[in-house]
């Protein structure tokens, strides 16, 4: 199916939603993105539709606010990514890839062919986490048959009363998606033998985790200047990246005869960068030392999450390896 027939679908079954027409993607900024991460996600809806057997659709809603949602209805579907998403994603990216290239390592060993090869896969990673997070709140709550609404950020809310179920569905979107984009990288940086460069795999890697940091950090809002563990609608913007690396850093890792030490190198440099940035109403983050005086009871309530996982068997988490290996195309 085309974007206007996952539209028409939509207006079918959720009558509710304000959705964007084909002929109006010239509202975007930057069409030619636009048009790209649509296709993109169609045809990883329509993948994933027919790995489900189920009754998915895609759709662009007509909002300017940077979110993306993920919609059951009875036996229907639908994740819906905002305008100012797909507006914003891709200022996000290009801008982080061009401070990501400031930086001495990155100048020294990428040129513009590889600077534009970059680009084009942090764009691929990027909206494979993006559309995989709100899939796997499909996957969750078809899995228990229920009707629900996820958003991707719904500004952190404080008005929701905490429950941890929300955060547990949270992380295990966070995994799920980190886990498809790291498995998007490999296949994009593999030679036509399998094999990879171990420099476009350290610059590559540093790049998605930096990318991917930025994109939570930017529309957390002023959420990171003070920790919380069991509070708000959505975990902790900060422990969301700390999850999301490891998630992403551990896929790698385990398909590789790599040493520890470069995952390591690749974690420091991509923190260490985070922290030379000023954010959005001149926020700043310094990575290490909000990890060191924090660590403990970060350590704490993850554990905790950890623990209580297991009550929940719909979590992506749980499922086959052949499950997930349906949606890699």
């Amino acid at each position: 199916m085309d974007y206007s027939s996952h539209i028409k679908k939509i207006k079918s079954h959720f009558p509710e939603l304000d959705l964007l027409k084909e002929v109006e993607f010239n509202l975007f900024r930057n069409e030619e993105f636009a048009i790209s991460c649509i296709e993109t996600c169609i045809n990883l809806c329509n993948n994933a539709c027919d790995n489900l057997d189920s009754n998915l659709s895609f759709g662009v809603i007509y909002n300017h606010t940077f979110n993306a949602s993920a919609k059951v209805k009875g036996n229907q579907a639908v994740i819906t990514f905002n305008l100012g998403l797909i507006e914003k994603l891709d200022t996000i990216i290009s801008d982080s890839i061009n401070l990501f290239m400031s930086e001495n390592v990155a100048s020294m060993t990428i040129d513009k062919i590889q600077k534009d090869e970059l680009i084009q896969i942090s764009y691929r990673c990027c909206i494979s986490y993006l559309f995989y997070h709100e899939l796997a709140h499909i996957i969750q709550l078809f899995s228990i048959k229920k009707s629900d609404t996820y958003d991707f950020q719904e500004q952190y809310s404080k008005e929701k009363l905490f429950d941890i179920k929300q955060h547990i569905y949270e992380f295990d979107a966070d995994l799920f998606g980190s886990m498809i984009s790291a498995i998007e990288l490999f296949k994009k940086i593999m030679d036509e033998n399998h094999q990879f460069k171990p420099v476009i795999l350290f610059n590559s890697l540093t790049a998605l985790l930096f990318t991917t940091a930025n994109i939570i950090i930017e529309y957390s809002g002023n959420m990171f200047n003070e920790i919380y563990y069991m509070n708000n609608s959505h975990p902790h913007p900060f422990i969301r990246i700390i999850k999301c690396n490891e998630q992403i850093l551990g896929n790698i890792s385990k398909n590789l005869n790599t040493p520890k030490e470069f995952f390591e190198s690749v974690l420091q440099r991509s923190t260490t960068m985070i922290s030379q940035i000023l954010y959005t109403d001149e926020r700043t983050l310094d990575y290490e030392k909000f990890y060191k005086e924090n660590s403990n009871k970060i350590e704490e309530y993850i554990n905790e999450i950890e623990e209580v996982n297991k009550l929940y068997k719909e979590l992506t988490r749980y499922k086959s390896k052949e499950f997930i290996n349906k949606f890699i195309n």
